[in-house]
């Protein structure tokens, strides 16, 4: 059964619910079986040597551990004194208050190390995701049977785009993902979709309190994709609240879809379900050829009509460049085109950029739009990278986090066969269109 913390996101934890988070995890840890702890020791061991190297040397922990970076040190006492260090610098007692945000270094994909919410070390983050998932680390809603019927959409129509949006509202005033719901419905969208991820674990009152109370409705419908942090509960609130909850009525309870009209089809994708679990679901996948995605892919791109593609997980390395990093979801997908034309785009969120890349080799374009809330810096990763057309780089000018840059989203316009993409950033400027690029200069 999943569990929530219920604590507020602009609140930092107090020394009572931290102990109750613990205490969780210890309890949760303890109910696995021996065969399970083994497998997931390693993956622990891992973050704590990270942590302890970033600590140490400054060298910046991956993103894909950054959930569990405190776990065995948390369920063992801090045996060796990392948390100390990181959450009391000045050797404070342990029992104190937790010291105020920091922010140490940028990553090379604009990770903010820094212990405010929502950046890499923060306590309240790694805390839940990583009890929620040792919770649910043997449990997962079942997938729904059969498949979904496409939904006919109309030839002139707009779709707005936004990734990783669910951090409800946080800071002094308005959060990005708070204005970025109060712009989307200026533009009149026909069709808004979430391409996943509610913090900090997809819990029940994380679901309805951070994306459904917030997420600004298309006139037609809405869709939710799923992701790995709704999936760190087992992915219980996702199906059973947020594609139950008033606008979603269109996805039919399915975590994947097809909405077609007479030159498009835009197949969203469950990327999340069959990732896996001893990894964090970092590393998407839509499960083998025969299962149902595959299969319903197979028989989407076989329709003649161009395919715009959406999911959680991101198909290629933030660089854009397909050899950098081998991605196992880009196979699977790819797999499932087989002799028909690849897909015309590819949308993806769960690397909290927003960015635009250059056509591959055979003409799809990618476009990463996970950047609608998650505090986010610059990527020096994607200044060096050839394949990249356009990153989300200019500075938010926010007082109380000078490394952020501008969240976003993205709007899609399909008229007949033409189809025009504009990247806004939280503010309702444009940031970027292929035809024009980023009007705002900003480097």
């Amino acid at each position: 059964m999943t569990k929530s913390a219920n604590i507020k996101d602009s609140e930092p934890l107090t020394i009572e619910q931290k102990a109750e988070l613990i205490a969780r995890m210890k309890i949760a840890w303890a109910k696995l079986p021996a065969d399970t702890k083994a497998a997931v020791a390693p993956l622990l061991d891992n973050a704590h040597q990270q942590l302890g190297d970033f600590l140490s040397n400054g060298t910046p922990p991956d993103h894909s551990v950054h959930h569990i970076l405190r776990m065995k040190s948390y369920l063992t006492n801090d045996h060796d004194g990392l948390i100390r260090r990181l959450d009391h610098p000045a050797a404070a007692p342990a029992a104190a208050a937790a010291a105020p945000a920091i922010e140490i270094t940028l990553g090379p994909q604009g990770q903010i190390y820094g212990t405010g919410t929502y950046q890499e070390l923060d306590p309240h983050w790694e805390l839940e995701t990583g009890t929620v998932w040792l919770e649910n680390l043997l449990h997962k809603h079942p997938f729904p049977a059969g498949q979904p019927q496409p939904i006919q959409i109309p030839d002139q129509v707009t779709i707005a785009l936004a990734g990783d949006f669910g951090t409800g509202n946080f800071g002094d005033g308005d959060s990005p993902s708070t204005r970025i719901s109060k712009l989307i419905p200026t533009l009149n969208p026909h069709i808004t979709i979430h391409l996943g991820d509610v913090y900090y674990a997809g819990t029940s009152g994380e679901e309805s309190s951070k994306l459904v109370t917030y997420w600004p409705g298309g006139s037609i419908g809405s869709f939710a994709l799923n992701s790995n942090h709704e999936m760190y509960s087992g992915g219980d609130p996702y199906f059973t609240e947020t594609l139950a909850a008033p606008g979603f009525e269109l996805q039919a309870g399915f975590s994947f879809f097809a909405l077609e009209n007479s030159k498009w089809i835009i197949v969203g994708l469950d990327s999340a379900y069959n990732a896996n679990v001893l990894k964090l679901y970092m590393d998407g996948s839509i499960g083998n050829a025969g299962g149902a995605q595959a299969q319903f892919l197979q028989e989407m791109a076989g329709r003649g009509k161009k395919v715009i593609l959406l999911s959680h997980h991101n198909g290629l390395a933030d660089t854009g460049v397909p050899g950098d990093t081998p991605i196992n979801l880009f196979s699977e997908v790819m797999g499932a085109f087989g002799g028909a034309a690849p897909p015309a785009y590819w949308y993806w969120g769960h690397v909290h950029i927003g960015a635009a890349y250059k056509a591959l080799d055979n003409g799809m374009l990618c476009r990463c739009v996970g950047h609608s809330a998650v505090p986010w810096g610059f990527a020096s990763d994607l200044q060096t990278s050839q394949q990249v057309q356009w990153f989300e780089k200019c500075s938010a000018n926010d007082p109380g986090d000078d490394l952020r840059v501008f969240n976003g989203f993205a709007l899609l316009q399909l008229d007949g066969e033409k189809i025009q993409e504009t990247f806004y950033d939280e503010t309702g400027q444009i940031a970027w269109t292929p035809e024009g690029g980023d009007p705002r200069n900003c480097g």
